[in-house]
């Protein structure tokens, strides 16, 4: 458990005015002992929004989960939900949802028991009870399992039924710790589809943490991409995979070719071997500084003869990895410095092999410059 509130360090701040509607975490420091797992975090959450913390093994995300549940709480700063200041609210004062990775259902009582739970614990009517699992059934789509026991269940009708417990209640705030990670590939992509459906019809005002970048992409409405304790990017799918801040949220975020390379003028940088790169220009530091060029697997292109590029370049293959639809190749261009490419089968035709010459080109605007710190 967290720290007793008479150790903590500073005062609550007012709620600020972006908070009302849905979650807002303000400066909110934790630490255990020497490690600084959360440090300084600020983030509001929309009302209806599905707001996912991605990051590596001890980004602090799980972490900052908890101190919003009420599982720990902060060193310095404060947790407000609808307004309200919860900082130091007890975990089943907060109404808040929770769906764990282990489901954590109560083995010895059925699904409707389970899902009953969170209604008993408020006071609610037997048959509005009734009611209320009933209908929760029928939205993860479990209609007529309500006698069933847990282990009667697959896992991923056991996770249905977790989602059920909690939603049942109408909670203003739903959290997910990793629910997908037990589940095998193709129930986990089924199953992802499925909460962001539910999600969006309800109205959900939710957090989502994982490590798979692939399923914050398809899963939410905002990303806030942790380092170290710290929220190193916080943005939209699609800016946070076209336009990362940094280094780290570039190497992180998706599969991407990114090399350091020296500016030399506007949009253009030298990289291993002396090759000169267009780019995406942006005022992104002085010439001779460094920088970081980020190129996604899927915009270079394989050069017909003849044909130009902003960045053209003729090279070997060195590797090839057959995907089904898609194949990767690794390409070492004459300059001296090597590429991945993925592109779809039935354009390559499965055709390169180890050893074969080519052409490959991107333009200016496929490459973007990020923050080499």
């Amino acid at each position: 458990m967290g720290a007793a509130p008479s150790t903590r360090d500073s005062t609550h701040s007012a709620a600020p005015e972006t908070s009302g509607p849905g979650l807002a975490v303000t400066g909110v420091v934790r630490r255990f002992g020497a490690v600084v797992a959360l440090g300084g975090v600020d983030l509001a959450v929309r009302r209806g929004e599905l707001l996912t913390l991605l990051g590596p093994s001890g980004s602090g995300k799980t972490t900052l989960l908890k101190v919003i549940a009420g599982f720990e709480i902060p060193d310095q700063g404060s947790v407000f939900l609808g307004g309200q200041d919860v900082t130091f609210a007890a975990p089943a004062k907060r109404d808040i949802g929770m769906v764990f990775q282990n489901y954590a259902l109560f083995p010895h009582m059925t699904i409707a028991q389970n899902i009953a739970f969170p209604l008993e614990m408020r006071k609610v009517s037997k048959a509005a009870i009734r009611e209320r699992v009933d209908n929760a059934l029928k939205q993860v789509d479990l209609p007529g399992y309500g006698e069933r026991l847990p282990k009667q269940l697959s896992g991923g009708q056991q996770q249905r039924a977790a989602l059920a417990r909690a939603i049942v209640f109408g909670p203003s705030l739903l959290l997910l710790d990793e629910p997908f990670g037990a589940l095998d590939r193709k129930l986990r992509e089924q199953m992802q589809l499925e909460v962001r459906r539910l999600q969006q019809k309800l109205g959900l005002t939710a957090v989502f943490v994982t490590h798979d970048q692939e399923e914050a992409l398809i899963m939410s409405d905002r990303i806030a991409v942790m380092e170290q304790g710290r929220i190193a990017q916080l943005g939209t799918p699609q800016d946070i995979y076209h336009h990362p801040a940094n280094r780290f949220v570039a190497g992180f975020m998706g599969e991407s070719n990114l090399m350091q390379a020296r500016l030399t003028g506007p949009g253009t940088a030298s990289v291993e071997g002396g090759a000169s790169l267009r780019f995406a220009a942006g005022a992104v530091g002085p010439a001779g500084s460094a920088v970081g060029l980020l190129l996604r697997l899927e915009r270079p292109r394989a050069l017909k003869d003849g044909e130009a590029a902003a960045n053209a370049f003729a090279g070997s293959v060195v590797e090839v990895i057959y995907l089904g639809e898609t194949v990767k190749y690794r390409i070492r261009l004459d300059p001296g410095f090597e590429i991945v490419v993925r592109w779809p089968y039935r354009e390559s035709g499965g055709s390169l092999k180890v050893g074969d010459r080519l052409r490959v080109g991107w333009d200016a605007a496929d490459m973007q410059p990020v923050a080499w710190t």
